[in-house]
């Protein structure tokens, strides 16, 4: 009876969006092998382990006790006035706050919101291969498809644009990526991105870029915001929100910077997902942008860069050399002198270390030779990673393990 009715009443698509995470099995499979163990150390999710800065919950607990807990359609005026002064000045990105930012439950809302607003059955949205995995749902939840563009960890997760270029036909929408990268930390050159968005106005295709982790790159990089190009007015649709550069990600609010041709239809169908983002949560969101929370995210930048350098470090010490990619909180952790399967390591480092990664195959056929690395953990918990897997990195090489 329950197949009948799932038959009946699901679509296929839908029955299918698990399947279309190439990983998701494999994920199962190793939550399955942690559910039983004592003192697993997780590093599979991008979820900060810090918090956010305590003006800006100071703010949003005042809003509530001030009874600020009507909807806000189009957002509070003290964060689109905030958010408007962040893109003038960090993004060099000129926005009528009016028009074009569009708030949202999160950033994969606003995916949401994109998606279904352009796509229509069967259309293409190319993503970069290893892919994050809400772009892929997201993509097939409005009834497209998505097509893989292959990265490579020896050029950082960078795409070539000719990649992208080629994979192109009638049907294609869109191309989404994350920048700075998620699972990659890739972080993409101005020359790239402006060719990226010369082949999107050649094409007349959208650029998406997520740059929800704009604020964690190191070793001399810069994020730079694709809508801040030249010719980036018609043809870029922005996601970003305040959960990871602002260690905010249960608060739930995300944006998307829109253009003014697709503003109207986009808050249309962003109205009809979930009218407004919760109204205290844009106040405290404000007070994250202020001048008196910039010391505390400071010092979030600075602790996720030590973690990222110690990490890294450490694999490289253990006899895996590391080329890693300007972006932190999440990465690629490149373990192909092991000789071993992605997946085959991450089920020893759970099995005999008990420490929790994604292999980078859960993100793709391309993320094969890596695990995906979340650096959550403390530093003194990361030590702790490596003392468990150093003696099993040791085996595959065929060395004794460092003293």
């Amino acid at each position: 009876m329950a197949h009948d009715l799932i038959t009946r009443f699901v679509p296929a698509r839908v029955r299918h969006l698990r399947s279309a995470d190439l990983g998701g099995a494999d994920r199962a499979r190793l939550l399955g092998l942690a559910s039983g163990l004592p003192d697993v150390i997780n590093l599979n999710s991008g979820d900060p382990d810090l918090t956010a800065a305590p003006v800006a919950v100071d703010a949003a607990v005042a809003a509530l006790r001030a009874g600020k807990t009507r909807y806000a359609f189009g957002g509070v005026p003290e964060l689109r006035a905030a958010l408007t002064r962040k893109l003038a000045v960090e993004n060099n990105v000129t926005v009528d706050p009016e028009r074009q930012l569009i708030f949202t439950n999160g950033s994969a809302e606003a995916a949401s919101a994109i998606f279904q607003t352009i796509l229509e059955p069967g259309d293409e949205v190319l993503t970069t291969d290893p892919y994050y995995s809400g772009h892929v749902g997201n993509v097939m939840a409005a009834r497209g498809t998505t097509v893989l563009v292959p990265t490579r960890g020896e050029n950082l997760w960078e795409p070539d644009p000719d990649d992208v270029e080629r994979r192109i036909t009638p049907r294609t929408k869109a191309f989404v990526f994350a920048n700075p990268g998620n699972p990659t930390a890739a972080v993409y050159r101005r020359e790239t991105l402006q060719a990226l968005l010369d082949i999107a106005r050649k094409h007349n295709i959208l650029m998406v870029p997520d740059e929800l982790f704009e604020r964690y790159v190191y070793d001399g990089h810069r994020h730079v915001s694709m809508a801040s190009l030249p010719g980036a007015a018609d043809h870029v649709v922005t996601i970003n929100g305040f959960s990871k550069s602002y260690c905010m990600t249960g608060w739930r609010l995300g944006w998307i910077v829109a253009p003014t041709w697709l503003a109207d239809a986009l808050s249309q169908v962003r109205y009809a997902l979930s009218m407004t983002a919760a109204t205290h949560n844009m106040y405290g969101a404000a007070a994250a942008l202020s001048d008196e929370a910039r010391p505390y995210y400071e010092e979030v930048y600075r602790t996720y860069g030590e973690r990222r350098a110690y990490f890294y470090g450490a694999f490289t010490a253990m006899g895996l050399p590391q080329r890693v990619a300007p972006a932190a909180v999440v990465g690629m952790s490149d373990i192909r002198a092991t000789g071993q399967p992605a997946m085959v390591v991450a089920e020893a480092f759970i099995r005999e270390g008990r420490v929790l990664l994604w292999p980078g195959t859960a993100f793709g056929p391309g993320g094969e030779g890596y695990i995906r690395v979340g650096l959550i953990q403390p530093l003194d918990r990361l030590k702790e990673v490596i003392r468990r897997v150093e003696p099993i990195v040791a085996r595959w090489l065929g060395e004794a393990p460092p003293s």
